[in-house]
């Protein structure tokens, strides 16, 4: 029969799978999450990134975004990321001092997207990030900025996020007004 070629495109709205030149414009902080997976509460946070090469039929970049445990552990996935984004390894006075993810916003990568089916709907998700090779053109930004931290509560910038964030930020402890279980050793 030969080769076949189809448009096979995703869902409408859902991100094709492959690799995208993507540009950071969001770090959420979460709070402190029940993790159902782990069994226990972890601080969490979304970084978001637009896809300025890939337009929505209103013209505005695709969004994806992708949660993570706020840790440098050798096995948790933002270090992991972090790392392909950088192209370097976290440093020892970074893992020490704190990485500030701030300094990441605006910051281009290049993110290899699939697609996962769940009851509700198909979606895409990140699997992989790296930080994009010399002579690789990145559109400009047209997201603006958003870095929020938790403990400033209900402001200006809680304001301005979408529903489905604040959703998630309202099942943190902070907002359920949960007590913080004291550290033990094995914590750290």
């Amino acid at each position: 029969m030969g080769l076949i070629a189809k448009n096979e495109v995703g869902e409408k709205g859902v991100i094709l799978t492959g690799t995208h030149v993507a540009r950071s414009y969001g770090v959420i902080d979460l709070g402190t999450q029940d993790s159902e997976k782990f069994g226990r509460w972890a601080n969490k946070i979304m970084i978001q990134f637009e896809l300025p090469a890939d337009l929505t039929d209103d013209g505005r970049p695709a969004i994806i975004s992708k949660k993570y445990t706020l840790s440098l552990n050798d096995k948790a996935s933002l270090k992991k990321d972090l790392e392909s984004w950088l192209g370097r390894p976290v440093t020892a006075q970074e893992e020490r001092d704190g990485f500030a993810l701030g300094s990441m916003l605006g910051t281009a990568c290049l993110l290899c997207i699939l697609h996962g089916e769940n009851a509700e709907k198909a979606y895409a998700y990140i699997t992989g990030m790296m930080s994009v090779p010399q002579g690789i053109g990145v559109p400009d930004a047209i997201n603006p900025v958003v870095l929020y931290d938790i403990e400033n509560g209900e402001d200006a910038v809680y304001a301005k996020l979408p529903e489905w964030i604040k959703n998630l930020i309202q099942q943190s402890r902070k907002f359920k007004g949960d007590e913080e279980p004291a550290k033990t050793p094995a914590d750290d």
